[in-house]
C-alpha cells in the first residue's frame, strides 16, 4: 500500500460503512450508497496526530485489521493507533483499541480486557496465527519496538516480542505473516521505513540532501528484517 492511499485510509480509519442499495432510495438500479453506521455501531476511536506534521514520521501512522479473533464467526475490528512528537517527548501515552463485533451490527470495546491497548507509536498491523493454535494473532508494526500479541484464546492477548525474538527497535511500518519454505509454520517478513531517532530530531534548513515539506532532512536508507 503506497503512503498516500495509507494516510487516505488513517483519515477514514473510524467510518464504518454499510451498503445501501440505490435503487431502494432513488429508485435507481445498479447502483450503491454508502452510510456511515460509525456512532450507531458502538465504534468510538480517535486516531491521534498531528496536524502540522512537522515530523515526517508524523505524517506516516496507524493501521486497521479485520479479524475474528474469537472465532465466533464474526469479523472483530482492532485499530491501531500513533503518537506525536510532542506526546512521546513528555512520555504521554495513547490506546489503541480492540472492537468485539456483537453479530447484531453492534461493537463493544474490549480493549482493556484483551489487554491491547499500549502499543506505543503504531504504524500497522498483521493477522496471523504464528503457533498453530487456531486462534489469530496480532504483530503490530511501530517507531521501535514492534509488538507480537499472542491470542490466549479466552479473549485476550499476551505479549511475547521479546520471547519471539520479532521486537525490531527501527522504525517499521509493514509487516505480513507467510510460511515462505512451506514447513507449515507462519514466517514474519517485516518492512522498515527510515531512519529516526527521537533524541535526535532533524533540525530544519540544515542540509541540502532532501526535503520534504519544505523542510531540510537527512538521507538514510531502508531496511527490511526477516523472522522465523
Amino acid at each position: 500500500m503506497g503512503l498516500r492511499q495509507k494516510r487516505f485510509l488513517i483519515r477514514g480509519l473510524v467510518a464504518l460503512l454499510t451498503i445501501v442499495p440505490c435503487s431502494k432510495i432513488q429508485g435507481q438500479s445498479n447502483a450503491v450508497q454508502f452510510v456511515d453506521i460509525t456512532a450507531q455501531a458502538g465504534i468510538t476511536f480517535r486516531h491521534v496526530l498531528s496536524p502540522e506534521k512537522k515530523y515526517i514520521v508524523e505524517s506516516m501512522s496507524g493501521g486497521v485489521a479485520l479479524f475474528d479473533y474469537d472465532n465466533d464467526g464474526y469479523l472483530d475490528i482492532f485499530l491501531v493507533n500513533s503518537q506525536t512528537v510532542e506526546l512521546l517527548k513528555s512520555n504521554k501515552r495513547t490506546r489503541s483499541a480492540l472492537y468485539h463485533n456483537n453479530g447484531d451490527g453492534a461493537f463493544t470495546d474490549v480493549t482493556d480486557k484483551a489487554g491491547a491497548a499500549d502499543i506505543g507509536w503504531g504504524m500497522g498491523v498483521a493477522v496471523g496465527d504464528y503457533n498453530n493454535d487456531g486462534f489469530d494473532d496480532l504483530y503490530v508494526t511501530c517507531l521501535g519496538p514492534n509488538h507480537l500479541l499472542k491470542n490466549n484464546g479466552n479473549g485476550s492477548f499476551t505479549d511475547v516480542t521479546s520471547k519471539a525474538g520479532v521486537g525490531d527497535p527501527r522504525w517499521s511500518t509493514g509487516a505480513a505473516f507467510l510460511d515462505y519454505d512451506n514447513d507449515g509454520k507462519l514466517d514474519l517478513f517485516v518492512t522498515n521505513y527510515v531512519g529516526f531517532n527521537i533524541n535526535h530530531l532533524p533540525a530544519f534548513g540544515e542540509g541540502p540532501t532532501c526535503q520534504f515539506r519544505g523542510c531540510s532532512g537527512a538521507v538514510w536508507s531502508e531496511r527490511a528484517a526477516w523472522s522465523r
